[in-house]
């Protein structure tokens, strides 16, 4: 229900004049429509959690290789000042009858380097007077046989000259012992080199 503004008395809604008093009424206010609420729209934002992954600085463990020390061992055995001052005694203890200066002189029994080539050189003067022996018994025996006869001549100078290729063996064995005894070492020579002379 409205009131008059004027006279105070009551006026049905809607009316335009009031009944008691004529004047005039205000029109009411358009009612506005009733919106439905709206809860507020809340914008969900999940936290970003930057993920750090952790680093792991690998450091792969060093590992320092070292070589394994291998101690140089000489083929000789005797000290450095033996080697040095006797080389010369060593290397005439190979040809031939020279042996005979380092016997003579003594050295061998003062330098343990001498008396192993001392040794080594006595063995092959034997082994070479040996075969000069065999060799010369030989070839008489092919000359006496062959020779006696002019078609059997060359047969006989095939087997001499054969014979003859052996004197290769102690020429290459004096030329080892040689290169050792120069080169410092106590070196065996083949074949021949186990046997002893002097002790």
């Amino acid at each position: 229900m409205a009131f008059c503004s004027k006279c105070g008395a009551q006026v049905q809604d809607g009316a335009g004049f009031c009944p008691a008093c004529g004047q005039a009424m205000a029109a009411a206010p358009p009612q506005q429509p009733q919106q439905p609420y709206q809860e507020p729209q809340q914008q969900y934002q999940q936290p970003q959690q930057q993920y750090q992954q952790p680093q792991q600085q690998y450091q792969q463990p060093q590992q320092q290789y070292q070589q394994p020390q291998q101690q140089y061992q000489p083929q000789y055995q005797q000290p450095y000042d033996d080697v040095q001052n006797n080389k010369v005694m060593a290397i005439l203890s190979y040809f031939g009858i020279l042996f005979l200066i380092p016997l003579a002189t003594g050295a061998h029994k003062t330098s343990p380097f001498v008396k192993f080539h001392l040794n080594q050189g006595i063995v092959l003067a034997i082994v070479m007077v040996g075969w000069g022996v065999v060799y010369g018994v030989l070839t008489g025996i092919v000359t006496a046989i062959f020779f006696a006869s002019i078609y059997a001549g060359a047969i006989g100078s095939i087997i001499i000259g054969i014979l003859g290729l052996a004197w290769f063996f102690p020429a290459v064995l004096c030329i080892l012992g040689i290169v050792n005894a120069a080169t410092g070492k106590m070196k065996q020579l083949p074949l021949i080199g186990k046997f002893t002379i002097i002790k």
